[in-house]
């Protein structure tokens, strides 16, 4: 009995699921050539596939193609980095009015993003450096998520909006930046929790604000 092969949907979404999760959690260095061959290989999928994942991608602004051939991975300039900060600061306040505004504001609605907060604190002290990006990236995508609005949740999902941790720090250094972003997570959470709107918005920006500049992640 034959194993039905993957159709050709299946494989670009895969490759676009894989690659978009590595360019969101900066897994793969700025600058860089995304070979076809290379890639094909390591996601499993065929240059064609890859190709339509390669310009899905670039059309949403995760990738840059070259001015003759090929795609690359955009070098963030310090203006990029603000102008990213400004736009997840739009959407997630916006996110946080929503919430309360409709009485979502309570434990149950936001189960998710009380998860992240605990996965976050255990992935600290395991020092699991992709988990911590990805629970830091799982707390926000839950707030705008628990916000109720479809369409808001698509542009989140769709718009270039990374993890931003341009320097790189080790040990414990790197605990102390981690656990302050835990923290900031938390009192976000608490003051939606507590239905304080301007209270939880001037905590986001402050927490995203200091994200722009400052390191994070271990390499």
């Amino acid at each position: 009995m034959s194993i039905p092969q993957p159709d050709r949907a299946s494989l670009r979404e895969r490759a676009y699921q894989r690659l978009r999760r590595l360019l969101v959690l900066e897994q793969l260095p700025a600058g860089e050539r995304l070979r076809e061959t290379e890639w094909a290989e390591r996601l499993e999928v065929n240059r064609a596939a890859l190709r339509e994942a390669f310009a899905r991608l670039e059309a949403e602004g995760f990738l840059k193609k070259g001015a003759k051939t090929g795609y690359f991975v955009p070098d963030l300039r310090a203006e990029d980095i603000l102008e990213i900060i400004e736009v997840r600061i739009m959407l997630e306040g916006g996110a946080i009015e929503r919430v309360v505004r409709l009485g979502k504001n309570n434990p149950q609605e936001l189960r998710l993003m009380i998860e992240a907060c605990s996965q976050l604190e255990r992935l600290v002290h395991e020092e699991y450096l992709l988990g911590v990006a990805e629970a830091d990236r799982r707390f926000h995508e839950a707030l705008v998520n628990a916000a109720g609005n479809r369409r808001l949740a698509i542009l989140y999902e769709r718009a270039p909006l990374p993890i931003i941790h341009p320097l790189i720090i080790t040990g414990e250094q790197w605990k102390t930046r981690v656990q302050q972003t835990l923290d900031e997570h938390r009192a976000v959470l608490e003051a939606i929790l507590d239905g304080n709107v301007a209270l939880g918005q001037q905590l986001l920006r402050t927490h995203l604000d200091q994200r722009a500049f400052v390191p994070l992640y271990a390499g």
